[in-house]
């Protein structure tokens, strides 16, 4: 929507989807989902508390220093071992989230520490295809459940491999694109025996949540429209707009508690949402997207209540359809299937709005200029996918 930059939503579409963001001229950082595969040792309880546990969605970022240095080569296997030689290279951050618990890079300057930090790049030939990509780095975690207050033995360990190759270009630190290695996996491993295994990719812990606050925007647009529909069927009855802003208001009431709960249910289950926006915020947001809708039906001359009312009640109707099928594709995409719902939304403006132009004209309502059918169903189109956009963005 209008405040959200498309550079902001650029690089937040990198995120979900795993592949580089820039951290600096010489830094690369890189996301990843993951799910959950095993919980061993003695602190499973401690750590189902925390959202730990089987099946639950893993949140990866780490940091890679590129001018790290070279450890060793090896060319029979064609692969690179760089070992951090300071503090301000290798793996310079790594962090996994699962629920509300988090293991993160140790500090490598904290005193008696024996800091592990090594990334090792194979990159596939043609007799060898496939490639890896696996990071170590000495870990501590939330209430030391899995370091047992011994960093020096835990590690977060992380294998990328891609069977049949196309994941990594060489074996150069950068080269590699992590969203590409398909068969990975990952763990955090304490000397007591205790560890926390997942598998990668996982599924975007950003899913049900969009899914959820896209269907409520979509409500929201319907009842917006809606309302807008009503009051131009008789606009005298409500000189002063004071049922038109009740039910405005009764529809951003609704839509703000729908959104603001998909929210915390996120939350609560250690996912996340695709947005930071709340509600309240979110709707403000729509009230300026919208507009373009109004402008659209404003410019129609003369104003005649039955095809202002006819237009915004086809045009909530598009709107309705086109973001619930928004909905269910981000819950379950079906791309070809997206397209059929958006088109036959599409269609069916078009033909409601062109035939009650067209009753209009037949008991001699003369138009100037011509309205602009085309122009209604073509800023519900970009309405909603603006609540699209949005709604993916940080």
């Amino acid at each position: 929507m209008v405040p959200s930059s498309a550079a902001r939503r650029f690089w937040a579409s990198l995120a979900l989807l795993g592949l580089a963001l820039p951290a600096s001229a010489s830094q690369q950082s890189y996301h990843l989902n993951g799910r959950v595969t095993r919980v061993l040792g003695s602190a499973v309880g401690a750590l189902g508390a925390l959202g730990v546990q089987h099946d639950a969605a893993v949140s990866i970022d780490w940091t890679v220093e590129l001018t790290t240095p070279v450890h060793s080569f090896n060319p029979p296997t064609n692969s690179t071992e760089y070992w951090a030689t300071t503090a301000n290279n290798g793996i310079t951050s790594i962090t996994i989230k699962i629920g509300s618990w988090t293991a993160t890079g140790l500090d490598p300057n904290a005193p008696n520490t024996i800091a592990v930090n090594r990334i090792i790049v194979a990159s596939g030939t043609q007799s060898d295809p496939k490639d890896t990509m696996d990071l170590s780095r000495s870990a501590v975690d939330t209430n030391s459940l899995v370091t047992a207050n011994d960093p020096n033995g835990s590690e977060i360990v992380i294998n990328l491999f891609a069977p049949s190759g196309g994941a990594s270009t060489s074996n150069v630190l950068g080269d590699q694109t992590p969203s590409l290695y398909l068969a990975s996996t990952g763990s955090v491993v304490g000397r007591s025996g205790i560890e926390v295994d997942f598998s990668i990719p996982g599924p975007d812990p950003t899913v049900k949540c969009r899914a959820s606050q896209l269907a409520s925007a979509g409500a929201l647009c319907q009842g917006t429209l809606g309302c807008l529909a009503s009051h131009a069927r008789a606009p005298a009855r409500d000189p002063n707009d004071v049922k038109l802003d009740a039910c405005l208001g009764k529809a951003r009431d609704k839509f703000v508690a729908a959104f603001d709960k998909a929210a915390a249910t996120a939350a609560r289950q250690g996912l996340a949402c695709g947005t930071s926006e709340d509600g309240a915020t979110f709707a403000a947001d729509f009230d300026i997207a919208k507009d373009a809708v109004v402008a659209v039906v404003d410019a129609v001359d003369p104003q005649t209540p039955a095809v202002i009312s006819a237009w915004y009640s086809g045009a909530a109707a598009m709107c309705s359809a086109a973001a619930k099928a928004e909905s269910r594709n981000v819950a379950k995409p079906a791309p070809d299937k997206l397209v059929r719902l958006r088109e036959s939304a599409r269609v069916k403006l078009l033909a409601a709005a062109a035939k009650v132009v067209a009753k209009a004209e037949a008991k001699g309502v003369v138009f100037n200029p011509e309205p602009d059918v085309a122009g209604l169903v073509e800023s519900i189109d970009h309405l909603v996918d603006d609540l699209v956009a949005e709604l993916s963005g940080p």
